[in-house]
């Protein structure tokens, strides 16, 4: 299987240690939150200086493409021009509805796997790739509220769900680990047995990040080092997923120092030289 890259999600506070490293610090990729850089409105030269040293992806978080409505044009529009203007690699979002009737929900609700369902995503994705610069990949993600999980046998049903709406929206996966670790936690069924049911070629890229637990469920609140789990769960991943391009660590609240961020990348490069990816 081919090397996997390595890469880290863009945070504003490390733009300028990144643009001070004399090479490229460990790793190849940098993921940008593209709704914060619509157009590239903000920070255009940094990341021009930044694209010309690693390989840029792109991770939004407003697409709603399980939304009955489906995704705003003018929204979609502003996306692939940002891509178009940073020469972005690939493009990932959420595999959620954000909107029904008219109210945003303010989480990313699971979808179900009914026939209608998969058409509704069928249409929205194509539609969302329409125009695209790059390819698109959809992420699982965090099922904080059990919506999606009833019992310990859930794992082969949730990930045979992820699968077969990956081909329905015929993309990518971006497998968030992080994500699969804690409902597995919080719904009480088996990480390995998801993804047993998953069709991990479909797998291009995969984030990490650290959480927490509060009140009783453990959160993907990106404010934590990555736990040893995790990691090990993407060991199984890197031996399995011929087609993983790039892993992400994020890390969003409570950022640690840029020297702090390198060293989560240094585990992921442990991890992935062991498997044979680097």
């Amino acid at each position: 299987m081919e090397p996997t890259a390595i890469g880290l999600a863009l945070r504003e506070p490390w733009i300028e240690e990144l643009s001070r490293l004399p090479d490229r610090g460990g790793f190849e990729v940098l993921e940008i939150m593209v709704d914060d850089y619509l157009c590239a409105a903000r920070r255009p030269r940094e990341l021009r200086q930044l694209g010309a040293r690693w390989v840029l992806v792109a991770h939004g978080v407003d697409l709603g493409i399980g939304d009955a409505a489906g995704p705003d044009p003018a929204y979609l529009g502003d996306v692939h021009e940002t891509l178009r203007q940073l020469h972005v690699r690939w493009w990932s979002d959420h595999l959620a509805f954000l909107r029904a009737g008219g109210v945003d929900l303010g989480h990313f609700a699971p979808l179900d796997g009914e026939p209608d369902t998969l058409a509704t995503l069928r249409g929205n994705a194509r539609r969302a790739q329409t125009g695209a610069p790059c390819p698109l990949l959809l992420e699982n993600p965090a099922d904080v509220l059990g919506l999606g999980v009833t019992d310990a046998a859930s794992a082969e049903v949730l990930g045979a769900r992820y699968r077969d709406a990956l081909r329905a929206a015929e993309v990518g996966a971006l497998l968030d680990l992080t994500n699969l670790l804690y409902d597995a936690r919080n719904g009480g069924f088996d990480p390995l047995r998801y993804l047993d049911a998953l069709d991990l070629d479909r797998v291009v890229e995969v984030h990490l990040a650290g959480g927490r637990e509060a009140f009783g469920l453990w959160i993907d609140s990106h404010d934590r080092p990555v736990e040893a789990e995790a990691l090990g769960l993407l060991a199984r991943v890197a031996e399995r997923a011929p087609s993983l391009r790039a892993v992400i660590v994020e890390w969003d609240e409570d950022l640690p120092s840029f020297e702090g961020a390198l060293a989560e990348v240094a585990r992921v490069h442990d991890v992935l030289r062991a498997a044979g990816r680097r």
